[in-house]
């Protein structure tokens, strides 16, 4: 339904073969992106936010960064890490990038681009752009310094005419081959679904197949789709589940998870990689190979012997038992990844881009509707996972449901605000949502995520018209465009309610996620600990050491166990903070990079699966009662003397991971009337579940509000008995024709779970951890099960040697382990040459709410952004925004040489107090 292939198909037609272009960002100093949120909803994310944030890396202030400019209609991750943000609607994204293309051919390319510069210039700039905007940014791409590393990413969303012009923007700053990759591509024109849907309604289908996919759901609406495939005569659908389309289906087969098939692909640099089953099928499924081999007559049926003899191919005569036997082991094929050395033809770009069909400015009676893939669902394959309907999206903060995203301009101009209920339109095709109301977004925007509203997608994501998740946006949808103009919106005089994790996006002035610029940077090394000095009745009980300048000083707030240490060797090797049962061997921390993450919400899932963590539900949700171990933090700024209306019109972002801190002095121990909360040798504060009485005096007493408490037996009941009615609850309810009471009395740990359900159960589970129960508190334990397997695994390898401590890397958190963009270091702080003890010694390294001395051992490295001084935007975001508010409460500026520290509590009574966000 969402086609990420439009980069390939334009690559193909521009260079006269078939090719997909790999964009390899870890090499780039300059990133243009036309609407890619190539952080957020991209194909292969995971491996550009790995090259990205390579390039966002700062660990010396002598240490180059790349520069990321972002033109969209949408508020994204990627313009979230933008250095420069433009907003434009989607459908003017084409003329902001023809106007930039112009500029750079005219300079790089000379005649040769002639034509193509032509038919550029019949393409507009939108209103309202500034030029100075396209001119500067055009020039950074031009660079002598960048030659060669500049790169253009055209998004999904946008036309062929974009993905031409980016690829032709490549070719004349020499990126392609140093930056962009073409790689051979296997790919197959095939006839489209329209194509299809024809045939089908002459009659000359006799059997229809559908492997995977679900298109009586996603397909557009104008198709009918769900009525067209019964005019197959014998309709046959492969499937992982019993879904829209398999409920018109002759014959539905179970399809086999992909973890249970064999089978084989390529990654996106090409290289050949084996696909073997980690379990055998649970439920007899068959794999697309398995089905397709029947119905074609092949010799091979197995998919294991339909692999292997691809491999033959593929491999040649070197392809005997023993290869195979190594390509298993391997998983890949060494070599088999290969480069096409060619060029784009600037005059089939011309072509394409002469083609190009302008789409009238949307306003706030024809709004321009952007259906955009869900950060969690996808396209709706994902309706049915409880861990990803739970997890909030990355900008909105929306769980459970989707909704129609307006700027606040429109949302104003149409007397909406949010939770509003209104009927969206498209021509004759309507539907019913509630409204968010999204700061960046575009005017005259209505942005839809698809993927909700799934009447069959199962207990979780819906079964029936009355409990279906979101709204269908897909009855919306005509033919496969990305957007469509001439949307209207009704008020219809109601709320409907949303459950979101955060609702305020402000910090206020409050030094919490701590930003430079890269030259504020190199000059100011220290900054990050500039903001600790500002608040000297907060810190009066901690010893300040300053520097010689009296402002770039030392430390402020302890550090954690490296200052402890250091302690220990002057008193003689007495404990200063009497004694402790403290490990000579471990102890723990971990440092979050702010300027590599991006606030992908990886982490927060990689969490979930390992920790054994329930999901809630959407009223639950709503009570602030979401079990995540791991919240992401997203805030937007702005200088405080512009209306809140234009703050919302294009703010700075940052994001924050946010987990338990595991502080040294912890403030939820000394509450907890139980000790279920203590501090082991090793730094961490763990939890002895069983102790715990549900009190919740710790998650009071928590600063950071990151303790999650089990308000029901999330993992013995599904959720629809949580709440009833009283006919579905333990005292009337039936399961399998027998009454619940019953089966628990028989049965307690398996609560009311059918029998086949619960064996599933067991099987979701990591078998090393805890399930916790009703009334227990719970929050992040550093993985200790992965630590503890560590700590065995290194003992048997010393044996009578003793060196027990386990080597930096030996293993890694969850969290870490997922993170595509290495945020996050976990280590041995007593080991000095660990990774993540090199970086507690940072200048950039800081605690959250340090000044409480609760000693976190989790601190982060403060963000570092790259922008433009040429940009006519410079001046404004010159200091970032976060620093302008900050400074606007009533601080002092942390940039500057020298300052005697009182700049906050000396202003307490001066007119400034009274400015929002003082405190």
């Amino acid at each position: 339904p969402l086609s990420l292939d439009a980069a390939s198909t334009i690559a193909s037609q521009l260079v006269g073969q078939s090719v997909a272009p790999q964009y390899q960002l870890d090499k780039a100093s300059v990133i243009l992106s036309l609407d890619c949120d190539f952080i957020g909803s991209e194909e292969d994310r995971h491996r550009l936010i790995g090259g990205f944030a390579k390039g966002r890396r700062t660990e010396k202030k002598e240490d180059s960064m790349n520069r990321l400019y972002a033109v969209e209609g949408l508020m994204t991750l990627t313009g979230a890490s933008a250095d420069h943000r433009l907003r434009v609607p989607v459908s003017g994204v084409a003329g902001v990038a023809a106007a930039i293309a112009a500029q750079v051919l005219k300079s790089a390319a000379g005649n040769a681009s002639q034509a193509l510069v032509e038919a550029l210039a019949k393409i507009g700039l939108p209103a309202g752009v500034n030029p100075a905007w396209v001119t500067e940014c055009a020039n950074d791409l031009l660079k002598p310094e960048n030659r060669g590393k500049a790169v253009v990413l055209a998004g999904h969303r946008q036309p062929a005419s974009v993905h031409a012009i980016a690829l032709a923007l490549n070719q004349a700053l020499g990126s392609i081959g140093p930056v962009v990759a073409l790689r051979p591509s296997t790919a197959q024109s095939a006839p489209n679904i329209e194509a299809l849907a024809a045939d089908l309604n002459a009659g000359s289908v006799d059997t229809l197949v559908i492997l995977g996919g679900n298109p009586a759901y996603t397909a557009s609406a104008d198709l009918d789709w769900a009525t067209t495939q019964r005019k197959a005569k014998n309709l046959v659908r492969l499937g992982y589940f019993e879904d829209e389309t398999s409920a018109k289906a002759d014959w539905h087969l179970p399809g086999a998870h992909y973890l249970e098939s064999w089978g084989d692909a390529r990654t996106s640099d090409g290289t050949y990689v084996a696909v073997q089953p980690l379990i055998e099928p649970l439920f007899g499924g068959w794999t697309e190979l398995d089905l397709l081999a029947r119905l074609l007559g092949g010799t091979a049926v197995k998919s294991h012997d339909i692999v292997r003899e691809t491999f033959r191919g593929i491999a040649g005569a070197s392809g005997n038992d023993e290869k195979w036997k190594q390509f298993l082991h391997d998983g890949f094929l060494p070599g088999s990844a290969s480069v096409v050395n060619a060029t784009v033809n600037l005059a089939s770009a011309a072509t394409v881009v002469s083609a190009h069909a302008s789409v009238p400015a949307p306003t706030d009676q024809s709004l321009e509707v952007v259906f955009h893939r869900d950060a969690s669902v996808d396209d709706g394959r994902y309706n049915n996972n409880g861990w990803l309907q739970e997890l909030p999206d990355p900008i909105t903060k929306l769980t459970w449901d989707n909704a129609v995203l307006l700027s606040r301009k429109t949302a104003d101009a149409l007397a909406l605000v949010d939770q509003d209920l209104v009927e969206l339109s498209l021509g004759t095709r309507k539907v019913a949502a509630p409204v968010i109301v999204q700061p960046g977004l575009a005017d005259g925007t209505a942005a839809v995520a698809l993927g909700y509203g799934r009447e069959k997608s199962g207990r979780v994501g819906g079964s029936g018209p009355s409990n279906k998740v979101g709204f269908n946006a897909y009855a919306l949808r005509q033919g496969s465009a990305a957007f469509a103009p001439g949307g209207k919106i009704t008020k219809l005089g109601t709320q409907f309610p949303l459950s979101r994790t955060q609702e305020h996006g402000s910090m206020e002035g409050r030094p919490v996620v701590r930003e430079a610029n890269l030259a504020s940077y190199r000059e100011h090394p220290k900054f990050a600990l500039n903001f600790d000095l500002d608040s000297p009745h907060h810190t009066a009980h901690i010893p300040k050491e300053e520097g010689s300048d009296g402002r770039n000083a030392k430390r402020l707030y302890n550090t954690g166990y490296l200052d402890y240490q250091e302690k220990v060797k002057k008193n003689g090797g007495k404990k200063p903070h009497g004694p402790m049962l403290e490990s000579d061997v471990h102890q723990w921390g971990m440092s979050i990079d702010l300027s590599s993450c991006v606030g992908c919400s990886t982490c927060v899932v990689a969490c979930q699966s390992e920790n054994n963590i329930p999901i809630v539900g959407k009223e639950q949700v709503s009570k602030n009662r979401e079990m995540q171990w791991i919240r992401i933090d997203r805030y937007y700024s702005g200088a405080m003397e512009k209306s809140a209306a234009a703050l919302m019109e294009n703010p700075q972002a940052v994001v924050q991971p946010m987990f338990c801190m595991h502080c040294e002095t912890a403030p939820c121990e000394s509450v907890c009337p139980v000790n279920a909360t203590v501090h082991d040798e090793e730094g961490l504060n763990v939890m002895a579940y069983n102790r715990c009485v549900g009190t919740r005096y710790c998650s009071n007493n928590c600063p950071y509000k990151v303790r999650r408490f089990n308000f029901f037996d999330y993992n013995k009941r599904p959720l629809e008995q949580l709440k009833g009615p009283f006919y579905k609850t333990v005292l009337f309810g039936k399961t399998e024709g027998e009454w619940d009471v019953l089966r628990w009395l028989r049965s307690p740990e398996k609560g009311y779970r059918p029998e086949q359900e619960w064996e599933l159960m067991k099987l979701s589970k990591n078998p090393n951890v805890s399930v916790r129960m009703r009334g227990v508190m719970e929050k992040c334990t550093y993985c200790v099960q992965r630590i503890e397997e560590a700590k065995i695994s290194q003992k048997v390898k010393a044996r009578a040697s003793g060196a027990v401590q386990v080597p930096d890397g030996a293993f890694k958190t969850a969290c870490q382990q997922a993170c595509p963009a290495e945020a996050i270091v976990f280590g041995n702080l007593l080991d000095p040459n660990s990774r993540v003890s090199k970086l507690k010694k940072n200048d950039r390294d800081y605690s959250v709410l340090g000044f409480l001395d609760t000693r976190p051992r989790t601190t982060y490295l403060a963000k570092i952004r790259n922008p433009n001084p040429a940009m006519p935007d410079y001046e404004s975001i010159k200091i970032p925004l976060t620093v302008k508010e900050y400074m606007d409460a009533s601080h002092a500026n942390p940039f500057e040489a020298s300052h005697a520290g009182g700049g906050h509590g000396a202003s307490h009574g001066s007119d400034n107090a009274g400015k929002k966000g003082a405190h």
